[in-house]
């Protein structure tokens, strides 16, 4: 009878250790690696990912309905919930860079986040890759970014 219940403490651990090895495993795989033009975990379109393939960028996957005005643009960008946002200077001009993957861009202006005195902030050209300073009051396109 020890020999025995010996037998099914070996046996209960090795299939606790199998059960572990098998979860760990699966928890790698769900580690999901992302290239431009994927679906992001946000559900944007993914323009810029780290080397991990696991960290990156993505868009919104079209403009906001209305030119906005810089402040309005603000607001409009972070209504879609947690950490949407108008991107940075840098991440609008990487957004421009990849606008064929992400689409339906407009030959127009865009607003970034990142200001340049109380009164202006940047943006970036999306008919000829010009990033410029324009009034806050100017009504320019939005894309919301989110960061992943």
């Amino acid at each position: 009878m020890i020999e025995f219940k010996r037998a099914l403490k070996v046996a209960t651990m090795a299939a606790v250790l199998l059960m572990s090895h098998a979860l760990q495993a699966a928890d790698q795989t769900d580690s999901a690696n992302y290239v431009p033009g994927d679906v992001g975990p946000h559900g944007g379109i993914v323009y810029f990912v780290d080397a991990s393939g696991e960290h990156g960028l993505e868009a919104k996957a079209a403009d906001e309905i209305n030119s906005l005005n810089w402040n309005d643009a603000v607001i409009a960008a972070s209504a879609y919930g947690s950490k949407w946002r108008l991107p940075s200077k840098t991440e609008l001009k990487l957004l421009y860079e990849q606008r064929s993957r992400v689409g339906g861009f407009a030959n127009d202006d865009y607003w970034s986040a990142t200001e340049l005195d109380s009164n202006s902030a940047w943006i970036q050209g999306f008919f000829n890759g010009d990033q410029d300073r324009y009034n806050k009051y100017s009504t320019l396109r939005v894309r919301a970014v989110h960061t992943f």
